[in-house]
């Protein structure tokens, strides 16, 4: 009898958080009591078969949203919560140097951090990443979004793959300073892969990362999250 005949719903509800089927938009299954995970798949069926005839899939992904919501609101992570930063007055968008930095894994091709480790190597030891200490990586600010590349094995990465501006959002950035909305664009952005020591990324390294960008001049400095 092969492994897949004798896998619980324990360990399927597992494989979708860091496992064989790694899904961000699915890893709250893990949270969820296997009660309520048959619930929402008697819902997802429910709702996609009603979809069938109305082609309403809006439907579908309003579900989703709501059950990751129920997964998470009662499994906050006691030890990643952060005191208050200190305040500092916003400065005038319209006169504010302005930089991108990416939890999503994003690198310009010909300079991979890791020297080549594919996608699927890199979902093969999220348990690695998660104890070591991230790599910040450079972007320059005139990269075409072509020559961008994402690797990272905590999340399905096919959204940023069909649009880096999804985790990488420089498009709307360069309209943004196209449109005067904001002063400028940093020389450079940055990224880097989120699934790593958070404990190490806050004590040790954020504060350097801090530096780098008040020694470019950076007033606005844009965290995006996967």
């Amino acid at each position: 009898m092969t492994e897949s005949k004798n896998e619980t719903l324990a360990g399927f509800k597992a494989s979708f958080w860091y496992g064989s089927r790694n899904d961000l938009h699915f890893k709250f299954l893990a949270k969820l009591s296997d009660e309520d995970a048959g619930e929402f798949f008697r819902q997802l069926l429910e709702t996609l078969g009603d979809t069938f005839d109305t082609a309403e899939y809006d439907r579908i992904r309003r579900l989703v949203w709501e059950w990751q919501v129920r997964a998470y609101e009662d499994h906050e992570a006691v030890n990643f919560r952060y005191p208050d930063g200190p305040f500092a007055p916003a400065p005038s968008l319209s006169d504010a140097t302005v930089a991108l930095m990416s939890a999503g894994g994003v690198y310009v091709e010909g300079e991979d951090p890791t020297g080549g480790e594919t996608q699927e190597q890199a979902v093969a030891r999220i348990g690695e990443y998660l104890r070591e200490p991230p790599t910040l990586v450079s972007i320059p600010r005139d990269v075409s979004p072509r020559d961008l590349r994402v690797r990272h094995p905590g999340y399905d990465v096919r959204g940023a793959e069909r649009d880096i501006n999804c985790v990488f959002p420089i498009r709307a950035l360069n309209e943004l300073a196209r449109d005067g909305v904001i002063g400028e664009i940093n020389r450079r952005h940055y990224s880097f892969v989120g699934a790593a020591s958070q404990l190490r990324l806050r004590n040790e390294i954020a504060p350097s990362w801090g530096e780098k960008l008040r020694a470019d001049g950076v007033d606005v400095c844009l965290l995006v999250a996967t």
